[in-house]
């Protein structure tokens, strides 16, 4: 009888040697035994020349070629996870290759390879979770701007996986790292889940038996036996949904306690490194940059109206990364800017909205590949409550400057 091939057959992460070379060995070795057709150990050169064979398991002669050139793949790219699907010539059997970076040497990356005709991609999953090392020194990492504060959570959790879930426009975003920091895996789930539960109430939870929760269940199917989860607010209370961390064994008992006293802090640093731009913050007399504030709001056009007398006068316009724009309006930006003054309400057209603000000032963007308005008030929103320590103007009046 053919053995299961389940990754739950693998042998304890921490028993695997912090050296490279010898952890890539020992990680063919155990993925042979757990039931995987074949497994290498490949150290990748800098100067990029063909990966060296250091170690490898299983019948691997028509497989190295293709393995050479997925190690040195994964080695650039600095991915958690890096998989491939071929055909054999001869055989015409389809074979599935993951490749694992599991640390650096002197002068190469090292790269776990594992092939099998049925490696579905969660086991790739949880075979990148199991092999990535603890340390990720001068290793290459593409983690996104949120990679620090995984690995940070790693090393003071002694966790193996750290995962961000985190309000959009529709449900979450989850984004879940393995040990260096890397992304590992990025998808939309419904915020009806474990996760929203946690975000919405800001509490704190320990959970074991994770395919039994909504939500959790892909973090046990990459090996996982235990998480923390806690809610996250951006330091004004106001819920951005929430953090995890998980482990193959058992977490601390504390855990949840943990998590709780750390989050205030949490929940403004991801804030701020999510930030692709600054946020628009008013100086002491209240006036703000309008170049910063059409690049928060992120459109096609963005302009701003001040009433003079009975009119409207254009005061500057400006494109999505704040730039000044120095073409004029079209008739439907004229009828909209109008229409919001007259109506004091924001109005909007098909790829359009404009917007009052106060009693004299209007706002306008313009995008079709976006929601206006919703751009328009996510951005005066930032403004108004200064979500990254800015004070607020104490007469509560906001002035726009031209400059």
């Amino acid at each position: 009888m053919e053995r299961r091939r389940r990754t739950d057959h693998l042998p304890p992460a921490h028993g695997l040697a912090d050296q490279p070379l010898e952890r890539a060995r020992a990680a063919c070795d155990a993925v042979a035994a757990a039931g995987f057709a074949a497994a290498m150990a490949l150290h990748v050169p800098d100067d990029g020349s063909q990966g060296v064979l250091c170690g490898a398991s299983g019948r691997i002669e028509p497989l190295l070629d293709v393995a050479r050139g997925l190690a040195r793949t994964a080695a650039r790219e600095g991915r958690a996870l890096r998989c491939v699907d071929t055909e054999g010539r001869s055989t015409g059997l389809h074979w599935r290759h993951a490749a694992v970076p599991v640390g650096r040497t002197a002068g190469g990356t090292v790269v776990l390879v594992v092939s099998d005709t049925r490696l579905a991609r969660r086991e790739a999953q949880a075979l990148a979770t199991w092999a990535a090392p603890a340390a990720a020194a001068g290793l290459r990492v593409r983690g996104g701007p949120c990679a620090a504060i995984a690995r940070g959570l790693v090393r003071d959790f002694d966790a193996d996986l750290v995962a961000f879930a985190l309000f959009a426009q529709s449900g979450m975003v989850l984004n879940v790292h393995v040990r260096t920091g890397a992304l590992l895996h990025a998808c939309r789930i419904p915020s009806d889940t474990i996760w929203g539960e946690v975000a919405r109430h800001g509490a704190a939870f320990t959970l074991g038996d994770l395919p039994m929760h909504a939500g959790a269940e892909l973090l046990g199917s990459m090996g996982m036996h235990t998480a923390g989860l806690v809610g996250l607010e951006n330091g004004n209370g106001i819920a951005i949904g929430a953090l995890g961390v998980a482990s193959a064994g058992d977490l601390s008992l504390d855990v949840a306690h943990e998590l709780l006293a750390r989050a205030p802090q949490l929940g403004p640093e991801l804030m701020a490194r999510l930030s692709s731009t600054i946020v628009p913050v008013p100086d002491e007399d209240g006036t703000i940059d309008l170049r910063i504030l059409a690049a928060r709001v992120g459109c096609r056009r963005f302009a701003m109206y001040e009433r003079d007398g009975a009119k409207l006068r254009l005061v500057a316009a400006h494109a999505d990364d704040g730039t000044r724009l120095t073409t004029g309006p079209d008739a439907i930006e004229e009828q909209l800017v109008t229409w919001a003054a007259e109506q004091g309400v924001g109005v909007v057209g098909e790829d359009a909205a404009a917007v009052l603000v106060g009693t004299d000032t209007v706002l306008y963007a313009q995008d079709p590949g976006k929601r206006p308005l919703e751009c328009l008030r996510l951005a005066l929103g930032d403004v108004r409550r200064n979500p990254f320590g800015a004070e607020e103007p104490d007469d509560g009046s906001q002035q726009a400057d031209a400059a």
